[in-house]
């Protein structure tokens, strides 16, 4: 019995020790195993010291921030793109050209060159994004969309170079047409393409004034000049104005004073004159006893002494009176205001002549 008592005593005390043994490897254990380390990021200088980072003198940059890292990358580049956008028609509407569309040295006109920069564009450039980064204390990502402004250019300057190309070979078929409303016409095409190159002039600007002026100030010299050009080559399209069947010298006045609002030199000798605008009125009498009965028309041709360059054609309603005179008159007013509303659109649309 007591020997019994020994051995459960004694077992009891094993048990026991065992028991301690496991609590202290357990515990040695779990003190020697090493924690998980957190890889803390630091926050990009860029955030709150864009400008140190992407110096404007080498960088167009921009911020954009989201609720994701794909939202804030794709807001940072529309961010970008915007003031990419905003800042070339700043450039547009700075630049105007002033010149004179008439002969009255008094009225000067002034246009400002557009151009529409879109999106798309930035395609072209080096466009680069920074890893966008979550910033903690405002719970939003934030991501740095960016543009090496010297890569860029050199990127972009073969497309400037392109257009420019394409201007000038407009630009020289105008030089080499002999006649002067042919050149007219050519230089309105040639202001059409100096539009296109002039809009990626603009954004070469951009990216880099010293290299763009460097490379094209010669190119904006001559674009400039285009509309005194255009003018200069009106003013030798003398146009000498005949009519036939006017009265009171009604539909001379309003011819003349068309032709010359659209900026062309008149005169009343043939032979001191480029074109004749050759003017018929016809009456188109019908027979109604007493009454004088006109159905009136018009016809203007333009030609030189080589060929005839362009042909108006319309007429008016039914014209009335007992009077001739004064049915002649009503004609040639209701003419005149006809030619007034139409002519020089379709002049101008007709002869290719731009605005």
């Amino acid at each position: 019995m007591y020997m019994q008592h020994m051995t459960n005593k004694f077992i009891t005390k094993i048990s026991l020790f065992f028991i301690l043994l496991s609590i202290l490897v357990l515990f040695v254990s779990c003190a020697s195993k090493p924690k998980k380390e957190t890889v803390v990021i630091p926050e990009p200088e860029w955030i709150t010291n864009k400008k140190e980072v992407f110096p404007d003198s080498l960088y167009l940059a921009q911020l954009g921030t989201g609720t994701t890292a794909a939202e804030a990358r794709n807001n940072a580049i529309a961010q970008l793109a915007s003031y990419f956008n905003t800042t070339v028609k700043s450039l547009i509407e700075g630049e105007t050209y002033t010149y004179n569309t008439t002969n009255d040295p008094g009225k000067v006109d002034r246009t400002v060159k557009s151009s529409v920069v879109t999106y798309t564009d930035l395609n072209l450039f080096a466009l680069e994004t920074e890893e966008p980064y979550f910033l903690g204390r405002e719970n939003k990502w934030y991501c740095c969309a960016h543009i090496n402004r010297k890569d860029a250019w050199n990127q972009y300057e073969p497309l400037v170079r392109d257009n420019k190309n394409s201007f000038y070979s407009i630009f020289q078929l105008a030089q080499e047409t002999k006649e002067p409303l042919e050149r007219i016409k050519i230089y309105s095409q040639t202001e059409t393409a100096s539009e296109v190159f002039l809009a990626s002039l603009y954004r070469a600007t951009m990216l880099s004034k010293k290299l763009t002026d460097e490379a094209f100030a010669t190119d904006r010299a001559v674009i400039a000049s285009i509309p005194g050009l255009v003018q200069k080559e009106k003013n030798n399209c003398v146009m000498c104005v005949t009519t036939t069947g006017d009265f009171g010298g009604t539909i001379s006045s309003t011819v003349n004073g068309i032709f010359t609002q659209m900026g062309f030199a008149t005169n009343d000798n043939e032979q001191k004159s480029y074109y004749i605008v050759q003017t018929v009125i016809d009456y188109n009498e019908v027979k109604e006893d007493e009454l004088f009965v006109y159905f009136p028309s018009v016809k203007i041709i333009v030609k030189s002494q080589e060929r005839t360059l362009y042909v108006y054609e319309n007429k008016m309603d039914k014209v009335l009176s007992y009077n001739e005179s004064k049915a002649k008159k009503s004609a040639c007013d209701g003419i005149a205001e006809l030619l007034q509303r139409e002519l020089a659109d379709d002049f101008k649309s007709t002869m290719g002549l731009s605005e």
